[in-house]
């Protein structure tokens, strides 16, 4: 039944399969025009925190401001706008906005992490603690871990580096897929023991291939290993790792000015894939197929990615899904060349 409904698709929706590939929502269109008394609230709220992830912050704190002038008892604008201030640095106004946002709503105990870490970075350490400490009293396995992270760092910083490793150890114990904890228990004890260390970065890695800093630190592992050549390879990565984090940046800043802009978000496509971040990379295809639903590059170049990716099963359904549209062809060719075991290729044509 969903192979059918998958092929039943109307042309100019292919990237619906891309968006049940990813299992991730749909990216809003960017937000314009004063608010109106009969805002959507839930939607207006979505959107203003992909905005933040998106890096666009002061337009996202500006619609909360303008938003939180008729809805001053909203929790969830209360938080966004901590969140927007903390991006930015304005840490005081951060802290207060959390307050702020956890008193409206007591019930939204997952922003007690945030309210942490933006106590840390006032250097309220122990202000912070207690955040963290009521956080693994709850009874929520996610609250608990958060908690465990955080105090972990607060006693990173004040010195006490026995505490912090006893509390990434158990974060991780709490939730092994924890990378934050990991990572930070990987250079705590890269020094002494650096095969765990470096098996620790791997992992990190494997999951967010442009973690710069497990990247660095990798190549430290292999140096205190005595892997000397595997080291210089590691840091020639992690290089490439850097120089591309930073045209991502660069393109991204540009996209934020223009986010109708396809040549740029398929760019940022294939720069992301280039450095194996395949869902990243996808999601920019999926963005690209929203905002040209008949353009035959989105959805070719996601079939591309996840080709590179070896998710064969995906990228044949996502094939299956474009017959009829102008994309067909080329998509069900490189589906072809994968199965005869010839290159996908990697194009660099717009």
């Amino acid at each position: 039944m969903l192979a059918r409904a998958l092929l039943d698709l109307r042309r100019d929706r292919w990237w619906l399969v891309l968006v049940c590939i990813l299992l991730l929502p749909a990216f809003p269109a960017p937000l314009a025009g004063q608010v109106t008394p009969d805002v959507d609230l839930p939607g207006e709220r979505t959107a203003i925190r992909a905005m933040i992830l998106d890096g666009r912050v002061q337009p996202a704190l500006d619609r909360i401001q303008s938003l939180r002038q008729q809805h001053s008892s909203d929790s969830g604008l209360a938080l966004l706008e901590a969140e927007a201030f903390y991006a930015i640095g304005l840490l005081e106004q951060a802290v207060e906005a959390f307050r702020d946002g956890l008193q409206l709503d007591p019930e939204m105990k997952g922003k007690l992490f945030n309210l942490g870490r933006a106590l840390q970075d006032r250097g309220r350490d122990r202000e912070a603690l207690q955040v963290f400490v009521s956080m693994q009293q709850r009874p929520e396995t996610s609250l608990q871990t958060r908690g465990l992270f955080g105090a972990a760092l607060s006693h990173q910083n004040l010195g006490e580096p026995l505490k912090a490793k006893k509390l990434y150890r158990q974060a991780l114990d709490s939730d092994a897929n924890f990378d934050r904890a990991r990572y930070r228990l990987a250079l705590l004890i890269i020094d002494e023991q650096p095969q765990e260390a470096l098996q620790m970065l791997d992992a990190v890695l494997a999951r967010d291939p442009l973690h710069h800093g497990s990247a660095y630190n990798r190549a430290l592992a292999l140096r205190n290993l005595g892997r000397s050549a595997q080291a210089r390879l590691a840091m020639e990565h992690y290089r490439s790792v850097l120089e591309g984090r930073a045209r991502i940046s660069q393109l991204k800043e540009r996209w934020a000015q223009d986010p109708a802009d396809l040549k740029l978000i398929l760019e940022l496509g294939r720069l992301h894939r280039q450095l194996g971040a395949i869902s990243q990379a996808l999601n920019w295809y999926t963005r690209a197929g929203l905002l040209a639903p008949t353009d035959p590059r989105p959805p070719v170049e996601a079939v591309r990615t996840l080709l590179m990716a070896g998710r064969t099963a995906e990228a044949t359904i996502l094939a299956n899904s474009l017959r009829g549209t102008e994309a067909a062809e080329a998509a069900q060719e490189l589906i072809e060349n994968n199965a005869a075991g010839n290159s996908t290729g990697n194009p660099d044509e717009d």
